[in-house]
């Protein structure tokens, strides 16, 4: 049988250890706060860049992609690169064994 001697500990509450909690507790709900309810600062006014004002002249055109399909400078275009063909990967039941 072992004989175990304990140190008699010290009684009470350690002042850095309470200000260690108060500090978690503190971050803890400020972060708390900050994701819940405080409210978010709204952008009132966006500018946008100047190369992006030549876009109005775009929306002018009032092209439809049934003519650009359908015009002669896109049925001229070649396709270079084939198609992948789909193919069977893996097993048909993966979770049967070996």
């Amino acid at each position: 049988m072992a004989i175990l001697i304990d140190e008699e500990k010290k009684g009470g509450i350690g002042i850095l250890s309470v200000l260690t909690w108060v500090l978690i507790i503190g971050a803890i709900g400020g972060a708390v706060y900050y994701v819940f309810f405080a409210q978010p600062q709204i952008v009132s006014q966006i500018t946008a860049p100047a190369n992006f004002q030549n876009t109005q002249q775009l929306l002018r055109l009032g092209v439809s992609p049934k003519d650009v399909i359908e015009s002669p400078a896109f049925q001229s275009l070649k396709q270079y690169i084939t198609p992948l063909q789909p193919s069977a990967g893996g097993r048909a039941n993966p979770f049967l064994g070996t």
